[in-house]
């Protein structure tokens, strides 16, 4: 069986003491062409998750803001966009 897509998600919680706590989570997709080793793509797509959280939380915790999610017809969107899209 070929597969095209590789998904994987990263999430974790962190303690941030006085009963506050974050967390922290990112999904990557992959795009892979046949006959790709599927079990070393998604090993290198979970590495960057990892890191991808590793480094927001270093950010988290020398209160550095965050990285900007998206972007929108080539504006960066740094603040939450409600349901709907953007007026």
């Amino acid at each position: 069986m070929f597969i095209k897509t590789i998904a994987v998600k990263y999430s974790r919680k962190f303690n941030l003491g006085d009963f506050n706590s974050a967390e922290l989570s990112v999904d990557m997709w992959a795009s892979i062409t046949e006959g790709e080793d599927e079990d070393a793509c998604t090993m290198i797509l979970q590495d960057k998750c990892r890191e991808a959280v590793r480094n927001e939380y270093l950010k988290l915790i020398k209160k550095q803001p965050p990285t900007t999610l998206f972007k929108v017809n080539g504006d960066e969107i740094p603040e939450f966009v409600p349901e709907g899209g953007i007026e």
